[in-house]
């Protein structure tokens, strides 16, 4: 009898690692996206979106079909006047972060668009307009932002210039790109990750007072069955320190979602043509919005610095 308690008892709690585990996985691959023109909304209440700004700028929306059956939203914003006289076309691409869509990156445009640039922003996979698939924290974003990058080239032509800024999984989608494809002039990588291993780690410790093991090597079985990537694969401080691209990492200093020394991390890693600005008490993704004067002098001392044009 004692020997069926004992059975019954070692079963329930195998049953609860797994049904953790899986919803873990499923926090992974399938997070709550918010609906997407309540992102519209949401960040014209706080102050993140300028209607009238927006408004004045001209849109073209399109889709961009991914390699992986679906298709990408996205929208063109420029300025009437966007373009000076003898100077190449420029391309800022707006990454968003996860379970928001391409219209919490309008925050960033202004800043670019003064200086010449035309704004391209879309939604990820799983996200906003753009078709259904896995998220997979930038893994396979990493591919669609290749396409992206592909049409800049295909409708401007080989003298384009193209650069990119992402924000939080947008950050580690910008970064974990520069593996596959270095086009990118320069990047904006805004309270990124810098492994998604210990992120899971960090945010199961901090969320549920609990160790790694079992779960997130259950979990990560479980991605890989559901999703078809390994967790370990996303790690965008291995491809900072293999790049020659310039870049400018940013965080808050009171980020405690994607914690700051990530941001720390990622700086070190990376040889040179790099700076760091750590945003006063700033949380997650607030970094512009704590201090928008100070975000655009940083953005323009690297321009100045790294960007010739």
């Amino acid at each position: 009898m004692l020997g069926y308690v004992i059975f019954g008892g070692v079963a329930l709690v195998i049953a609860g690692f797994f049904i953790f585990s899986w919803l873990l996985s499923s926090k992974v691959i399938h997070p709550l996206v918010k609906n997407y023109h309540d992102t519209y909304k949401r960040c014209v209440d706080r102050n993140c979106l300028d209607e009238n700004l927006y408004n004045s700028w001209n849109k073209t929306d399109f889709y961009i079909s991914s390699d992986y059956g679906y298709n990408l939203s996205c929208e063109l914003l420029e300025d009437d006047n966007y373009e000076k006289l003898g100077e190449k076309i420029k391309v800022m691409i707006l990454v968003h972060g996860i379970t928001w869509s391409k219209y919490s990156s309008i925050k960033y445009a202004e800043m670019f668009i003064n200086r010449g640039f035309k704004v391209l922003i879309y939604d990820h996979r799983n996200h906003g307009l753009s078709g259904k698939a896995p998220t997979t924290m930038g893994y396979y974003e990493k591919y669609d932002l290749k396409k992206v990058v592909d049409w800049c080239y295909k409708t401007y032509g080989e003298d384009v210039q193209v650069a990119t800024h992402g924000e939080s999984m947008g950050s580690a989608t910008v970064l974990s790109h520069l593996e596959i494809d270095e086009r990118p002039k320069f990047v904006i990588a805004d309270c990124g990750y810098s492994d998604l291993h210990k992120l899971l780690e960090y945010q199961l410790k901090q969320r549920y007072k609990l160790p790694s093991f079992p779960f997130i090597p259950l979990a990560a079985k479980l991605v890989k069955m559901r999703a078809g990537f390994n967790i370990e694969e996303v790690s965008p401080i291995k491809v900072v320190s293999n790049t020659d691209t310039p870049i400018l990492f940013i965080h808050g200093e009171d980020d405690d979602y994607v914690p700051t020394y990530m941001g720390k991390e990622l700086f070190d890693a990376k040889n040179d043509k790099k700076e760091l600005y750590i945003a006063p008490k700033a949380k997650h993704a607030e970094a512009l919005v704590k201090n928008i004067k100070q975000y655009e002098k940083v953005v323009s001392d690297f321009l100045d610095k790294y960007y010739n044009h």
